[in-house]
């Protein structure tokens, strides 16, 4: 089927820190993403790089899979967003370039089939989580590198695309209820 994920990409949990108001980078943790895995408000939670979490730090192209609880995702870091260090809710993936492009593993880990899989995983605890050799075992399938590319592409165009949606929803709503309001003040 494919090559298993620690042949095509390095794994290590995130860093475990108590976030502040103040320091030099963004402390990532789960709370900063929204349903569908997008990052959302980042400000209020910081560490401060030091030797011991300076090895932490993110670079373009590490993944973010949260790999306990019942949401388990995976988000691309860029580093427009500025410094950042992923929590210990994380396993942090450096793919090979090389091999895998990072938006196309988002694009398979993300979807209902690997989704399915690792709910699988997880069952049967109260609080589902995967182990690091599971993942690492993950089967990936390797199209060349140029489809990954447009297979990733295609998933950033739905994304946008919900995203469209969700917002032509929102406001049909607030007209429906825009003209009840009226009809009912009469």
């Amino acid at each position: 089927m494919g090559n298993k994920l620690k042949d095509i990409c390095h794994l290590h949990f995130g860093f475990y820190d108590k976030p502040k108001s103040k320091g030099d980078a963004i402390y990532l943790q789960a709370r900063n993403f929204n349903e569908l895995g997008l990052l959302g408000h980042v400000g209020d939670a910081l560490v401060t790089i030091n030797d011991k979490s300076k090895s932490h730090l993110l670079n373009d192209g590490d993944i973010l899979f949260v790999g306990k609880g019942f949401r388990n995702f995976a988000w691309k870091y860029s580093s427009k967003i500025g410094n950042a260090i992923a929590s210990s809710i994380f396993f942090v993936i450096k793919p090979n370039q090389n091999k895998v492009d990072s938006d196309y593993l988002v694009t398979i880990f993300n979807s209902v089939k690997y989704q399915s899989y690792f709910q699988s995983l997880g069952s049967g605890s109260s609080i589902p989580s995967i182990r690091k050799n599971e993942l690492e075992s993950i089967e990936v399938p390797l199209p060349a590198l140029d489809v990954q590319r447009k297979i990733a592409a295609l998933s950033e165009l739905h994304i946008k695309n919900l995203a469209v949606t969700e917002k032509i929803i929102e406001n049909k709503n607030k007209l429906f209820q825009a003209v009840i309001h009226d009809i009912l003040k009469r």
